[in-house]
Formats: C-alpha cells, sequence, structure tokens
C-alpha cells in the first residue's frame, strides 16, 4: 500500500467517522488495528500461519475473533 492509497483509506475512515459509522479516533491508528488483526493467522503472521489443509471449523473460530476485535475496536 503506497502512500496514496493509505490517503484514500484514510479519508474513507475520517468519512464514516464522520457520518457515525467509526469510532473517534486517529483513522491511521483504526487502519493500523485492522490490517494487524487481518494479519493473525495469514502467511505474513509473526506466528503461526493458517493452511488450507487445517479443518475448516478451525479457520470459522480463527475468524471470529478477529472481526470480534476490529467490530469492537472500531465501533462508535
Amino acid at each position: 500500500m503506497g502512500p496514496s492509497s493509505a490517503s484514500a483509506e484514510t479519508e474513507a475512515i475520517a468519512r464514516a467517522q464522520a457520518a457515525g459509522l467509526v469510532r473517534e479516533g486517529d483513522p491511521f491508528g483504526l487502519m493500523a488495528v485492522v490490517i494487524a488483526r487481518s494479519r493473525a493467522w495469514s502467511p505474513v503472521s509473526g506466528g503461526h500461519a493458517a493452511t488450507a489443509d487445517e479443518d475448516q471449523a478451525v479457520h470459522a473460530r480463527r475468524r471470529t475473533l478477529p472481526h470480534d476485535c476490529v467490530r469492537s475496536a472500531t465501533a462508535p
């Protein structure tokens, strides 16, 4: 993600904040939280990377926590 892309993303977050859809706070900081959570089980993770060989129920369970964390961190 280049600088212009980050600007577009943070501007979109700021518009969502102004509309009352996303909590107040630094738009770049909120974007950083979302990106960090989304990478939790990815190959770029510093911990365990999920693989296609793992049970789908495990994948579903792993998606739930980051989803809930992001929703909690960004809710107005």
